[in-house]
């Protein structure tokens, strides 16, 4: 990645040579390294959103000290060779105790603040649960937890085909529902 501007950080690499899945409105999703962590930083998010997405430097001082680093897998969300957000994908040892086996679980979701609203935050999303479909056509559902008194995410969450388990997790800065979508047959 290189240096970054008011439109988010440029992308890894040659997108098109490193996309991993694509849209057809050129949205794509790309593999993040530990080395990538300042290029993620530059993705900045409002304070009272940031308690939710996390830290980037405790996200990755935990990507970094992973006991099962092949079962995470952070990514970009990239559109016009701009990263514009990013996330974490975990599997199978990585899975937090309230996940079922056979499921893939999102975390520390983010989209660059002065980018919000213009329907990134949904491709990333819909490029989520195209990466699960593609790369672990076994699992049946995609999760994740939202803080309760994160109204906002939990509504575009809902809107782009999640539902609540009714689960309630008692976390670290509060209750999180658990969402879920399930992950249709096919390829793409």
């Amino acid at each position: 990645m290189r240096s970054p501007s008011t439109s988010g950080a440029t992308a890894i690499g040659n997108a098109r040579a490193s996309s991993i899945v694509s849209r057809l409105d050129g949205i794509s999703l790309q593999r993040v390294a530990l080395c990538d962590r300042a290029a993620i930083k530059t993705l900045l998010l409002d304070p009272e959103q940031e308690q939710f997405a996390g830290d980037v430097d405790v996200v990755f001082d935990g990507l970094q000290n992973s006991r099962y680093p092949q079962f995470e897998h952070p990514l970009a969300i990239v559109a016009a060779d701009k990263t514009v957000g990013f996330f974490i994908l975990r599997e199978r040892l990585a899975l937090p105790l309230w996940a079922p086996k056979d499921a893939v679980t999102l975390h520390s979701f983010r989209v660059c603040r002065t980018l919000q609203g213009r329907g990134y935050g949904r491709a990333g999303m819909d490029l989520a649960i195209s990466w699960v479909r593609r790369k672990r056509p076994r699992v049946k559902q995609l999760m994740l937890a939202v803080n309760i008194r994160n109204a906002a995410a939990k509504s575009a969450y809902l809107k782009a085909g999640f539902s609540d388990t009714g689960q309630i997790l008692h976390g670290p800065i509060g209750d999180q529902n658990i969402l879920t979508v399930r992950i249709p047959p096919g390829y793409g």
